[in-house]
């Protein structure tokens, strides 16, 4: 039985690139092929989004999991250890819960029953507190629950103060060539659920090597 499983509770809801965006870089002024277009996109982002099963290894647009563990040490309730997040970057730690020896449900506090480590790198993880451990967990299936949104929020030049858009521009970049790519070869290359990707140069595909997260 796999002591680890990841759960996806809300997609993401935000473009990670915009239509008018794309039409830019593919110098299109006409609306015939937007329907296209669009799903260019979707195919374009779902290449590298986790929600969409994506290769990257990290969240592009906001989005929520569900990490469920057979223990806090996440291995088969062996020695204590700190409990990687994936999908950077981290936004928020939504809850922590576990089933105590009698079955009951606890929910720890940030702070007192745990603490983030690496928020904003490209490996975050929660541990106890300093000088202390994890509380004991009938080790089973999905005993502990750790809930988190990650990703990165898109501009909005509304908010006070304004927010700026960092999802990386190498990957932004990337999404808009593989879009390009899709629609010179339309005709011949399929993507999507069991279609046939289509292949990009090596020197464009090291674009966001350095972003991607083996985990």
């Amino acid at each position: 039985m796999p002591l680890s499983k990841r759960v996806l509770i809300t997609p993401p809801t935000e473009d990670v690139l915009t239509r008018d965006e794309v039409k830019q870089h593919l110098r299109v002024d006409f609306d015939d092929d937007n329907a296209l277009i669009d799903g260019m996109i979707l195919a374009a982002v779902g290449q590298l989004d986790p929600a969409a099963g994506g290769w990257l290894g990290r969240a592009l647009r906001p989005q929520t999991w569900e990490l469920q563990l057979r223990d806090f040490w996440q291995r088969d309730c062996g020695k204590p250890d700190l409990i990687v997040l994936p999908y950077p970057q981290l936004i928020s730690i939504d809850s922590v819960t576990y089933v105590d020896g009698t079955g009951a449900t606890q929910t720890l506090a940030a702070g007192t029953g745990y603490r983030v480590l690496g928020q904003g790198a490209n490996q975050q993880a929660i541990a106890p507190p300093y000088g202390q451990s994890w509380p004991s967990v009938r080790c089973d299936a999905a005993a502990v629950k750790i809930r988190f949104t990650c990703g990165y929020p898109p501009a909005d030049a509304q908010a006070d103060p304004p927010v700026i858009d960092r999802l990386p521009a190498a990957i932004k970049a990337w999404l808009k060539l593989y879009v390009g790519a899709l629609y010179q070869f339309r005709e011949n290359v399929v993507s999507g659920p069991g279609g046939q990707p289509v292949e990009l140069p090596a020197h464009i595909m090291q674009m966001i090597s350095t972003y991607r997260v083996y985990s």
